[in-house]
C-alpha cells in the first residue's frame, strides 16, 4: 500500500502549489460562518462525525460506512434500533467499537446489452455483495483504525465486466491520526486503502452501483475548518487489478493517483470547489494508440442552494501527455433545480447538461478525449452502464418526487450527441462503442431512466430502476439497436 508517486510537471507543480495557496490563504482570512451544500454524501462534503444514521437513510444505502458516526449512542436512551448495541460498544471512557455489515442482492435484466454489438440478445443474472466491518475510535478520536471485508458473487451473467464478481477482498484497511488543529476543526491523516469520493463525484467515485466497489491504496490528509473551508491532498493508488479468487486485489500496475481537493464556502448560496489532479500510468490504449499517459486535471466547481433553488457546475481542463501527443481536453457538468416545497411530494424539476471534448484528429500530435476517471457514471447517466463523460454532449430534465418519507421517484431524460464525429462513443472505463468511431454523425440517442427507492425499515432497503436507450444515428450505422435494463435491487444493512 505504499505509492511509489513520480514528480509531476512543471506546469503541474505550479498549479498544485498556486492552489495550495488560494486555499490557505482562504482559510486564514475568512472569519464567518458559511453555510455548505450538501448535494450529495461524499468525503468532501461529509467527514466521519457528521454522517449519522438519520442521514444515511432512506435514501441513499450506499456511502462509505467509514462516514458513519455513533458516538451519541454513547447515551443509552437513544439506542432505539436493533443493532445499535453493536454499533456503540465502549472500551474506557475516551474510547469505542463500531460493527456492522450489509448485504446486497440484485437481480438485472438486459435486452440488447451494450445495443447488442457483443452478439448477446439477452442478459439477465443475480449479483450478491456482503460487507462486514469493524470501526475503532481511541483516546477521543486521537487514533482510530477501520476494517472492512466484502464478498461479491455473480450468477448466469454472459457479459463479464472486471467488476462483477471478486470473491473475498480486504475493501479497506486504514488508520486515522489526528493531526495538530484549532478547536473546533478537525485535521488527519489517513494511511491505508480507503474509498473515496470528492466533490459531486464528478471525477471521484466508490463505484457503489457496480458489484466490486473501487477503493485506493495510499495516503490522504483532511483538514476541516469551523468555518466551512475543507482540504483534501492524497497520493493514492486505485485497485483497479480486480481478480476471481479471495484476497488477491491489488493496487499494482494501476497507475499513480494524487492531488488536492479543496472547498471555498464563499457566502450564503455559493460555494466553490477548486481541485487539480493527477493520474499517470505506464500502459493505456486509446484511439487506437497506447503508451504512457501523464494526464492532469484542473477545474473548479461552483455550487448551493437558496429558497429552493439548488445547482453545481464543474469545469475541466485536462493536460499532459499520452505517448507522443499532447493533451488538450475539456470536461463540463452541471445541473440545476427547484424544489416545491409546499407543493405535495415536494417536486424537484431540475435540467442536467454535461459536455466533454472528443478527438477530431487521432494523427494531428494532440489527444483530446476528456477522462472522466472514476466518475460515477450511474449517478448521471443511469446504471446500464453504456455512457460516460467523454465525447459527449447531454442535456435533459431530471424530476424528483418524494410522496412519503420513505420513498423516492427519480425519472429522467437525457438526449445525447458526441461532440466530435470523428471519435468514437464512450462506455465506462473509456471503452469505445464498437464500430462508432468508424461513422459519420453526432446524434447518439436518448436515455429514458426511472428509478424507484423504497426504505421499508431503517435497515431494509428496495430499488427499481428501469433504464431504455433509444439508439439513434451514430449507434444504427455501426449496427447497434435499442436496449433497455431492469434491475432489483435489495440492502440490508446493520
Amino acid at each position: 500500500m505504499i505509492l511509489h508517486a513520480q514528480t509531476a510537471s512543471a506546469s503541474m507543480k505550479l498549479v498544485v502549489i498556486g492552489f495550495a495557496c488560494i486555499i490557505s490563504s482562504g482559510v486564514l482570512a475568512r472569519d464567518a460562518d458559511s453555510g455548505n451544500h450538501l448535494s450529495m454524501v461524499s468525503d468532501s462534503t461529509a467527514s466521519a462525525r457528521e454522517v449519522s444514521r438519520a442521514e444515511r437513510l432512506p435514501f441513499n444505502p450506499t456511502p462509505p460506512r467509514y462516514l458513519e458516526d455513533y458516538e451519541y449512542l454513547e447515551d443509552e436512551a437513544l439506542r432505539t434500533d436493533l443493532f445499535d448495541p453493536i454499533r456503540y460498544i465502549a472500551i474506557g471512557k475516551s474510547s469505542y467499537l463500531s460493527l456492522g455489515g450489509s448485504l446486497r442482492y440484485s437481480y438485472d435484466y438486459f435486452d440488447q446489452p451494450n445495443f447488442g454489438l457483443n452478439g448477446v440478445g439477452n442478459d439477465h443474472y443475480w449479483q450478491s455483495r456482503a460487507q462486514v466491518h469493524a470501526d475503532l475510535h481511541l483516546f477521543d478520536d486521537a487514533v482510530r483504525a477501520f476494517v472492512q471485508f466484502t464478498n461479491t458473487g455473480s450468477q448466469n451473467k454472459e457479459i463479464y465486466s472486471p467488476y462483477d464478481r471478486s470473491d473475498t477482498e480486504i475493501q479497506q484497511a486504514f488508520v486515522d491520526f489526528r493531526l495538530p488543529q484549532r478547536e473546533g476543526d478537525r485535521f488527519y491523516s489517513r494511511l491505508g486503502r480507503q474509498e473515496m469520493g470528492l466533490g459531486d463525484l464528478a471525477l471521484v467515485d466508490i463505484r457503489a452501483m457496480p458489484n466490486v466497489r473501487l477503493s485506493f491504496d495510499g495516503a490522504r490528509f483532511s483538514y476541516r475548518s469551523r468555518e466551512g473551508y475543507k482540504l483534501d491532498a492524497f497520493a493514492v493508488r486505485p485497485v483497479g487489478n480486480v481478480r476471481r479468487g479471495s484476497f488477491n486485489d491489488s493496487s499494482k500496475d494501476s497507475g499513480d493517483y494524487y492531488g488536492l481537493y479543496g472547498t471555498l464556502p464563499l457566502n450564503e448560496g455559493l460555494n466553490q470547489d477548486i481541485y487539480a489532479l493527477s493520474y499517470q500510468r505506464d500502459e493505456r490504449t486509446l484511439n487506437g494508440i497506447s503508451g504512457e499517459e501523464d494526464r492532469h486535471t484542473a477545474g473548479t466547481r461552483l455550487f448551493g442552494e437558496q429558497q429552493g433553488f439548488d445547482y453545481s457546475l464543474n469545469l475541466m481542463y485536462q493536460f499532459g501527455k499520452f505517448d507522443n501527443q499532447d493533451i488538450r481536453a475539456w470536461g463540463v457538468l452541471g445541473g440545476a433545480g427547484y424544489t416545491f416545497t409546499d407543493v405535495a411530494a415536494n417536486p424537484r424539476l431540475g435540467l442536467s447538461l454535461m459536455a466533454a471534448s472528443g478527438d477530431d484528429d487521432r494523427h494531428d500530435g494532440r489527444s483530446n478525449t476528456f477522462d472522466p476517471m472514476f466518475s460515477a457514471n450511474g449517478l448521471y447517466f443511469g446504471n446500464a452502464g453504456v455512457t460516460t463523460l467523454s465525447n459527449l454532449v447531454a442535456v435533459g430534465p431530471r424530476l424528483t418526487l418524494t410522496p412519503g418519507s420513505s420513498l423516492k421517484l427519480s425519472p429522467s431524460v437525457l438526449t445525447m450527441w458526441r461532440e466530435s464525429q470523428d471519435d468514437a462513443a464512450y462506455m465506462p472505463g473509456m471503452n469505445a462503442i464498437p464500430g462508432t468511431a468508424d461513422v459519420s454523425g453526432k446524434r447518439l440517442g436518448t436515455s429514458y431512466n426511472m428509478r424507484a427507492t423504497w426504505s421499508a425499515t431503517n435497515n431494509l432497503i428496495f430499488d427499481i430502476e428501469y433504464q431504455y436507450y433509444d439508439v439513434s444515428d451514430v449507434i444504427r450505422h455501426a449496427g447497434g439497436e435499442d436496449m433497455q435494463m431492469v434491475a432489483l435491487r435489495s440492502y440490508f444493512i446493520f
